[in-house]
């Protein structure tokens, strides 16, 4: 008899065959570029591609209707976005040559320019790990697109290809973030966690365009994955190895700067875990001691740059926003950096894309990417309060220390590119598997102990947005009146604080005692 297993993956390896064929069939229609024939076929094949190996991990992942669902929705999201945005931007955005291209972000069209370039050169497409191209100094994502160029697109460029692959890579780390939480949490955080991954507006945005910030995520939260694994017994040891290895080597390929940030805050990761199981005093004393020296060193060899860079992008921030040059015109030089990393912080600012008069497709994708920022806010900033009250010790340390690390991520990316509203959340984005983690877990810890400080972070985030969409709407309609500047900060402050204190004293008064487990 024919394995149930087997006849299901055959099953749905026709139903890969199916859509791609759709995809093949219609992408080419909606973009024309070059022959049609060979559109489709270029298509059809990178199509059946992806979604086959989707699939397999898929299964791998151990299968269930609602990864399927996240998956699919994760991939198909992005490609129609990505199509969308490439058909409309010429038609509705702004008359600029990467935007009459199709493309949402400069830096891709440049890259998918050159990737096209190398590879109708007919050069070795090692020299994209040559320096020479200035859209990429890492060069792991040209060389991908000019492989597949060469190989699938000989003829034309079809930028679409390149949505096809970021769509799904997009899909594809959301599978090893459920699977990891599953291992290390639950599974009401394992579901909450992948649908974060599948379904956040900055990584849809990403996932629709020719970034290479998809493969980072994808390869984060594989190497996460693997990590987690490395503990587990019911898997064999090399399945493990083998994820970190590869997405260690990909993370490398793609962007050194970022690999080396997530290779560290792994390898923390995985000593915590360690040293948790073991009795061993003398062991934990000395890698923390082995660690402690390493971020030194680090932060001595990175200080001088983070500090230019920064002072830099404060400085691009301050004359690029006319409102920000005028709040801090009359203030000390010591206000104006941390003031810029605050504004970066909250950064797509969801008021300002309401009221922008920009055109409507900008507009449009302003509002989700401010919402997407503003519905995941409250519950990181929850988690990090959160997780010190966990119970269990060794869970403590793990969730402390993802904590710590999402927030001087967000901290750190909001301080390198100041309050630029793009370059900003796409840094910030690529720590997304474990933002997501944090928010998914903050959502559980809620659930289980019926806490009030989420409410009241989300009343603090109301008085912020209140007062904010009413002055960015005043400098439109002068028949609004409009708050001096400073006065509305320390109307918010006074506020939050009001709401804040005023909670803990009430807790103090009014204890919640819960038993619950944590999650």
């Amino acid at each position: 008899m024919t394995n149930p297993r087997t006849t299901k993956t055959i099953y749905l390896l026709l139903g890969v065959l199916g859509v791609s064929l759709l995809v093949g069939i219609l992408v080419p229609l909606i973009l024309p570029s070059g022959t049609y024939i060979l559109s489709w076929l270029a298509t059809f094949i990178l199509s059946f591609i992806v979604l086959a190996l989707l699939i397999l991990i898929w299964q791998g992942a151990g299968g269930g209707k609602q990864l399927l669902w996240m998956m699919v929705l994760a991939f198909s999201m992005r490609l129609v976005l990505g199509v969308f945005l490439s058909w409309g931007l010429p038609l509705f955005g702004y008359a600029e040559e990467s935007q009459q291209g199709g493309y949402i972000f400069y830096d891709a069209f440049k890259r998918d320019t050159q990737s096209w370039e190398l590879a109708s050169s007919g050069a070795s497409l090692f020299k994209a790990f040559s320096g020479e191209f200035s859209s990429d100094q890492y060069g792991g994502l040209l060389m991908i697109s000019s492989l597949i160029y060469r190989l699938l697109s000989p003829d034309a460029q079809r930028p679409y290809l390149m949505l096809i692959l970021s769509a799904g890579a997009s899909a594809l780390g959301v599978p090893f973030i459920v699977a990891a939480l599953r291992r290390k949490f639950n599974e009401k955080t394992a579901i909450l966690g992948g649908w974060m991954m599948a379904l956040y507006p900055e990584s849809l945005i990403l996932g629709a365009s020719q970034m290479r910030e998809p493969f980072l995520i994808a390869l984060f939260a594989l190497t996460f994955w693997g990590v987690i694994t490395w503990f587990e017994k019911d898997r064999p040891r090399r399945d493990a190895v083998l994820a970190i290895f590869i997405g260690l080597i990909g993370l490398f390929l793609f962007s050194s700067r970022v690999a080396i940030p997530v290779l560290g805050v792994i390898l923390v990761w995985f000593w915590l875990d360690y040293s948790g199981r073991s009795s061993k005093k003398w062991l934990q004393l000395s890698g923390w001691f082995a660690m402690g020296a390493t971020a030194l060193v680090i932060g001595f060899l990175s200080w001088g740059w983070l500090r230019e860079a920064i002072h830099w992008d404060t400085l691009l921030t301050i004359r690029n926003s006319g409102w920000v040059e005028f709040a801090l015109e009359k203030a000390p030089e010591w206000v104006k950096t941390p003031f810029v990393i605050i504004y970066g912080l909250f950064q797509p600012v969801l008021p300002a894309a309401i009221v922008d008069p920009a055109p409507w497709i900008w507009r449009s994708i302003g509002i989700l990417r401010g919402l997407g920022w503003y519905a995941m806010l409250p519950f990181i900033i929850y988690g990090f309060f959160s997780v010190w009250r966990v119970e269990d010790k060794n869970r403590r340390r793990l969730l402390v220390w993802l904590a710590v690390i999402v927030w001087g991520w967000i901290v750190l990316s909001s301080a390198r590119a100041g309050g630029d509203q793009w370059d900003n959340p796409r840094y910030r984005t690529i720590f997304l598997p474990w933002m997501a983690t944090l928010a998914a877990w903050a959502i559980s810890w809620v659930k289980a102990r019926q806490d009030r400080w989420l409410g009241r972070w989300l009343l603090v985030e109301g008085i912020f947005l209140g007062f904010f969409t009413e002055w960015y709407i005043s400098r439109y309609y002068s028949f609004i009146g409009n708050l001096p500047f400073w006065l509305m900060v320390v109307l918010i402050i006074v506020l939050s604080a009001g709401v804040l204190i005023g909670g803990w004293l009430w807790d103090r008064k009014h204890p919640r005692f819960t038993h619950s487990p944590d999650p």
